[in-house]
């Protein structure tokens, strides 16, 4: 539990005690937490740009006076899951303090003791969904029964938590329900007693997901226009599961047929609403806006040159620091350790940029956008089932949504944009639509890829890397380590934007299906390029005009992505 804050507001700070109290208190706290003998100095000159002691960190809180805005000391060590006391009337909620209630002070000023940090009567009225959302809170903050400490919505919430960490059933997660409300708590509580009941609390917080069928050979989602669809208007299979004795379909206990491929869909907009709903993480989500540095060294994708041209190419967008960059990773592995079955489950996860470095990849503010099933990977087909994602995209990207942002108290209309993506290489093909196999595997070289046929391991190689080298450099001269050669070539020059587009224009709409009687078959050596498809990223209007000079940039999954969404496959294992 974190310090007392009050004194962060006090205006006229100089000379006051209870000024120089808090501030002495934020130090041991920030020293005791980071265990260093220096920390940031969150004073209005350094704006925890610089670092020092604590003499001179407190020297400068007290004649320069504390960051107004820097109330989550995320710099410090306060960490996203630690409650704050906010005034001594309020030290009596004890360590058990709901942190529910944390969300209704940022929506409803008066419930806080804290005056707010924007003018009374500068504050807008939330939106109907935004109420919605926070009616329900309001109305789940009923204990699980008389003197209980904890609320239904957060006994609900930490036992699914616990659920998903421990991989439980969704059978024994009932069992355990019924146990607790009919043998333990007291009469009239008011737990419920199955998961279905429980999900349905998650529904109604925007946090659940939609399933979308697929076709067995991936040529096509059932969804829009072709939602009642029996069969793949593409390659014909059927939709549902069939008997191999009766030839009839395959049907649940309710009578609801069974689909052989379900996409699991979480909503983007929610989620990025979300994140402005609490005061603290929409306050992070402006992080970026002047963190960045010049000195050439990369914290952050804000220091880097694509971020920096995507502002000068899109200033509109740039305006308001609370639109998202996003990162979009995906790659497939074994949900099941002990299967002897092969199965590739595939995970498409997204990463909101506009946090701090230590936050943004961190597990718990990683969006799990879609798991697009087994047992084989998508392949190139996977175009087919980020179709929903896309649709969003590009809807916030031309539309935006009305967003209320809790830090400010005010509406404003949030937009995105998809700024990379993070894979392995083999995934970077079905993303990109290059392939990276063969003689032109390079998808920055592209055509003019250098390689060569190892003579004894019959694979292809790569040696002429040395071409990227400055003239002068002294591997270029360096025959025995490399191939033997003296390499004075200069690097491929890269391919425009519209040279791209016009090798790709035959590729539009083709049949991306599993069926090999009407996938589109691409023959590389009579094109002369490594080209499969158009990828579907390519539909986002910004990314033809401004990503698609850098191509699509690579880098290696994080094993912990796949590790977070495993949770998530075990809870909805057994719904088919």
């Amino acid at each position: 539990m974190t310090l007392c804050k009050d004194w962060i507001s006090i205006k006229d700070y100089i000379g006051d005690p209870t000024y120089a109290e808090g501030v002495n208190n934020f130090l041991d706290y920030a020293f005791q937490k980071l265990k260093t003998e220096t920390i940031r100095c969150p004073c209005t000159k350094c704006m925890n740009g610089e670092s020092g002691d604590r003499e001179k960190v407190r020297e400068h809180l007290l004649v320069f006076g504390i960051i107004k805005r820097y109330t989550f000391w995320y710099h410090h060590g306060e960490g996203l899951d630690e409650s704050e006391i906010v005034s001594d009337e309020d030290h009596d909620e004890g360590e058990d303090h709901d942190e529910i209630f944390d969300i209704l002070r940022d929506l409803y000023p008066a419930f806080n003791d804290v005056s707010p940090s924007a003018d009374v009567n500068d504050v807008e009225e939330p939106n109907a969904d935004v109420k919605s959302f926070y009616n329900l809170l309001k109305d789940s903050q009923d204990p699980v029964y008389e003197g209980a400490k904890s609320s239904t919505m957060s006994a609900i919430l930490e036992l699914l938590h616990i659920k998903t960490l421990g991989r439980w059933t969704n059978e024994s997660f009932s069992m355990l329900l019924k146990f607790l409300k009919n043998r333990l708590l007291p009469t009239g509580s008011t737990l419920p007693d199955s998961y279905k009941e429980s999900k349905k609390i998650m529904r109604n917080l925007g946090l659940s997901y939609e399933k979308i069928d697929a076709c067995v050979n991936d040529c096509m989602l059932y969804w829009k226009e072709n939602e009642k669809l029996d069969a793949c208007n593409i390659c014909g299979a059927s939709r549902w599961k069939t008997n191999k004795h009766s030839g009839e379909d395959k049907c649940k206990s309710n009578g609801k047929k069974i689909p052989h491929k379900i996409l699991r869909y979480f909503p983007l907009k929610p989620r990025l609403q979300r994140l402005f709903m609490c005061s603290k993480t929409a306050s992070l989500m402006r992080w970026h806006d002047g963190k960045k540095k010049k000195d050439g060294t990369m914290r952050h994708p804000v220091d880097g040159a694509a971020w920096e041209s995507f502002d000068k190419e899109f200033p509109e967008f740039a305006s308001d620091p609370r639109n998202v960059r996003l990162g979009l990773a995906s790659d497939g592995f074994q949900p099941f350790a002990n299967s002897k079955t092969p199965y590739s489950i595939w995970p498409v996860v997204l990463m909101p940029y506009n946090l701090p470095p230590d936050l943004c990849m961190k597990q718990s503010n990683i969006l799990l956008s879609m798991l697009i099933p087994g047992p084989k990977g998508p392949g190139d087909a996977i175009d087919i089932y980020l179709q929903p994602l896309i649709e969003e995209l590009k809807d916030l990207w031309d539309t935006g949504v009305e967003t209320f942002d809790a830090a400010t108290q005010h509406h404003f209309n949030l937009r995105a944009a998809l700024m990379w993506t993070i894979n392995d290489f083999p995934a970077y093909a079905m993303l990109s639509g290059w392939s990276t196999k063969g003689y032109l595997a390079c998808p920055r070289c592209l055509k003019d890829t250098r390689s060569m046929r190892l003579s004894h391991g019959g694979k292809e190689c790569y040696m002429e890397h040395r071409c990227y080298l400055p003239k002068n450099h002294r591997w270029r001269k360096d025959k025995d380590s490399f191939d033997g050669k003296v390499e004075h070539g200069l690097p491929p020059e890269p391919c425009s934007i519209d040279e791209i587009l016009r090798q790709l224009e035959d590729l539009e709409n083709i049949v991306l299906s599993k069926d090999p009687h009407v996938k589109t078959k691409i023959n590389h050596e009579l094109r002369g390029d490594n080209w499969n498809k158009k990828s579907i990223f390519f539909e986002l209007p910004y990314w033809r005009k401004h990503l698609s000079r850098h191509n699509l940039d690579v880098m290696h999954i994080e094993k912990n992505i796949c590790d977070s969404v495993l949770g998530t496959i075990m809870n909805i294992k057994g719904e088919d």
